[in-house]
């Protein structure tokens, strides 16, 4: 369970789901969340492994990478404000699409699949989710798309 600095913390870190999301909607995203937090050198999600949530990144850094024949590819660097695993939910596979490795030590409020999967169907959480959710998708793939 969430408590009142973790919830005033996700609000300021994530602006964008208080600015477009009803409080009702909110609070029921922020009561199907759990504190995670991972030391670094820990994967908070491996490529190609079984994942079962999303994680809204509180504070700290990671590495995004992912192996290619026998070789690390970087794929860059997430910190505070970074949404991870949305690709596994909007896809439907359930699987990492890279690994995540903390530098430092992450704080995240994790929610599950299966949690958010009913937040979706709300209809006060669920359009406003998927169509954040669908922004930071679309945002990754903007410079592969110019490259």
């Amino acid at each position: 369970m969430l408590d009142d600095t973790d919830r005033k913390q996700f609000q300021q870190v994530f602006p964008q789901f208080v600015s477009r999301m009803t409080p009702r909607g909110l609070q029921r995203l922020l009561d199907a969340c759990v504190k995670a937090d991972v030391r670094p050198g820990y994967n908070i999600f491996r490529d190609r492994m079984p994942t079962d949530s999303v994680h809204f990144i509180l504070e700290g850094e990671a590495d995004i990478f992912v192996e290619q024949d026998d070789r690390t590819v970087p794929l860059g660097k997430v910190k505070a404000g970074a949404l991870l695993g949305e690709i596994s939910v909007l896809s439907r596979q359930l699987v990492a699409s890279s690994t995540v490795q903390a530098t430092t030590r992450v704080r995240s409020l994790r929610l599950q699949h299966q949690s958010l999967e009913l937040l979706l169907t709300d209809e006060e959480a669920g359009p406003p989710l998927l169509e954040l959710f669908s922004e930071t998708l679309a945002s990754r793939l903007q410079p592969l798309a110019a490259a």
